[in-house]
């Protein structure tokens, strides 16, 4: 056998350390309830402190943390650890009132060159309202954070090198994760859940704060509780790489920001597959005509931007849909060739928030479906959606045919000289749209059906010839799809006429539980409802039993037609009840109803 050459010998150098750190890493354990003895490898001996057992570790080593509220601050230094607590919500490390021992505005600090976290929640709250530094964690390392949570912080965790941060869940916070970068350093940021409350200008949810790095941040969900504020859901300045696919941004008037300098190496831009609700896309690469920025397939609607672009780039954008941009779809782009301005069809369009019932899976009939970039596929092999849920990173799911909403808007005017009433209300755009049905009747809150029914059209706006006379005329009008799903009834409309023919016209509602739709159903359903009054409402669910199993929503709600979705994929097939509270001025209780409703798996 000859001598071992240069490249083998150093070869075997890394095989021997590598082994070496095998053979001493050890398990060791995190407990209340242990004894706390030395080396902690068993929860009966379990390490009373999570600072005491880190500093006891050998790199390497994997510590499980039990069940606990472990109020302490940390730093590790020199040693790579895997940290794992045994429940998400039950492991809590909160540093509430506590200073930093080696950065004081940081819980926990790990300067290391590999660290591993999972299933732990880190709390670390703000000092005071000048406080805008306090954060849960640095790590300086290579990061794994999987499956965490973190709460009430100024800033979540601050990432130095190639992390991934996945499954983890990010509250009451102004900034998610802060990150300073190298070049080609790579972030894989997917499958996460920001909650981010508002704050200053120029702030972003993700930040790197200097330097470059190759991003990829898909399939998260991007929520923040005002809509006045100035911040970012992403900033960044790179060079390289930028995958931003499969998202849903809510409520932020500039949900990403990407910044290039004028030299360097430039890599692609890609934003695609997104679906932008009050949000809009504003694009910026400062001062770089180099670096391509690719925006296609997203939904952007209810905002007051499309994709809004300053300084020199090459912004390309194409397949993207718009819905309801009330100033300006286009912002120095030009409109993409393919894109379309259309109602998306959500199954729910309710404003996503923290605590909404919100879905914008796209119902049977949408003009999203099969309508992006044909070179993008979706999972099944078919022409790609428009939204979130399109594309390879996206899911496939039935789409469901439902009733188009309820007919908003109705005005009324009365032309004395020919006495005619003439009805208009707002479009039905639905791109399956049908017809309406207009309903009359002589006595108030009557119930629509074939008897009361008087006209069918396609367009907005009808007129009703009265005989002369003192009269009280009641309508309601419903929308109905190309299947025949009819909506439910309009507000009541009231047109009374004097002998001296001036009309008193007015828009009544009344207090109504409607049967939730689709029912049965399997495992989503909407329940909707209407109010005479403003009120305090409570919608509640219960067992046939009568048990009752959670409020689905509470709070202040506007005269009219509300609906909410539920989605009850965690509870068993049966028979469930749900009920509508309304309490009104005074807390004098207004209405109250219940009814049953079908769950078939």
């Amino acid at each position: 056998m000859g001598l071992l050459d240069f490249e083998d010998m150093k070869t075997l150098i890394v095989l021997f350390v590598l082994l070496t750190n095998l053979l001493i890493a050890e398990t060791r354990y995190v407990s209340k309830t242990g004894a706390s003895m030395p080396p902690y490898t068993s929860w009966a001996t379990a390490c009373d402190s999570l600072q005491k057992c880190f500093n006891f570790c050998n790199s390497g080593d994997t510590v499980y943390i039990d069940r606990g509220v472990y109020r302490e601050v940390i730093y590790v230094e020199n040693k790579d650890l895997v940290i794992v607590g045994v429940d998400t919500d039950q492991c809590i490390i909160d540093g509430t009132g506590l200073e930093g021992s080696y950065d004081k505005y940081a819980m926990f600090v790990v300067k290391t060159s590999k660290t591993t976290m999972k299933n732990v929640t880190l709390k670390f709250p703000k000092v005071d309202e000048s406080d805008n530094y306090t954060a849960a964690a640095f790590l300086y390392g290579e990061t794994d954070i999987l499956n965490c949570i973190i709460d009430s912080t100024v800033r979540g965790i601050g990432l130095f090198n190639n992390s991934i941060v996945k499954n983890s869940i990010f509250r009451n916070l102004d900034v998610a994760i802060d990150i300073g970068s190298l070049p080609w350093m790579n972030f894989k940021i997917n499958n996460n859940y920001f909650y981010i409350l508002s704050n200053g200008p120029n702030m972003a949810v993700i930040n790197n704060m200097s330097g470059d790095g190759n991003y990829f941040i898909n399939n998260n969900i991007f929520l923040k509780d005002q809509e006045d504020s100035e911040q970012y859901a992403i900033k960044l300045t790179t060079n390289e790489r930028v995958e931003i696919k499969n998202n849903l941004f809510s409520r932020f008037k500039r949900a990403i920001s990407e910044v290039s300098y004028y030299t360097g190496v430039y890599d692609t831009t890609f934003i695609i597959n997104n679906s932008f609700i009050r949000s809009s896309i504003l694009a910026i690469v400062s001062g770089n005509t180099q670096k391509e920025c690719i925006i296609k397939n997203n939904i952007i609607a209810y905002g007051k931007w499309g994709i809004y672009v300053y300084d020199s780039c090459q912004v390309k954008g194409d397949y993207n849909l718009y819905y309801k941009i009330w100033q300006n779809p286009y912002y120095q782009v030009t409109p993409g060739e393919h894109d379309i301005i259309a109602n998306p069809m959500f199954v729910n369009d309710t404003i996503a928030t923290y605590n909404g019932n919100y879905d914008y899976h796209l119902q049977k009939y949408s003009p999203a479906i099969d309508s992006g970039d044909p070179s993008i596929l979706d999972i099944d092999e078919t022409r790609s959606d428009i939204g979130m849920f399109g594309g390879p990173g996206g899911t496939k799911y039935h789409y469901i045919d439902y009733a188009p909403r309820a007919v908003t808007g109705i005005n009324c005017i009365y032309n004395v000289s020919v006495n005619t009433v003439t009805l208009n209300w707002n479009s039905c755009d639905v791109s399956d749209f049908k017809s309406y049905k207009i309903y009359r009747d002589i006595s108030s809150n009557f119930v629509i059906d074939s008897t009361k029914l008087i006209a069918e059209l396609n367009e907005k706006t009808y007129n009703d010839v009265f005989s002369k006379g003192s009269q009280k005329i009641y309508y309601k009008i419903t929308a109905v799809d190309s299947a025949g799903n009819e909506s439910i009834p309009s507000a009541e409309v009231n047109v009374t006429i004097t002998g001296v023919n001036e009309p008193d016209i007015k828009l009544n509602y009344n207090y109504e539980l409607y049967q939730n739709y689709p029912n049965p159903f399997n495992p989503s359903t909407t329940i909707s409802y209407s109010l005479k009054e403003p009120g305090e409402v409570r919608v509640k669910l219960y067992n046939i039993t009568g048990q009752l199993l959670k409020t689905i929503i509470e709070g202040g709600r506007d005269k009219g037609y509300n609906e909410t979705k539920i989605d009850l994929s965690s509870y068993a097939s049966g028979i469930y009840l749900y009920r509508l509270e309304v309490t009104g001025k005074g807390k004098i209780p207004a209405f109250n109803d219940l009814k049953k409703m079908v769950y078939v798996k």
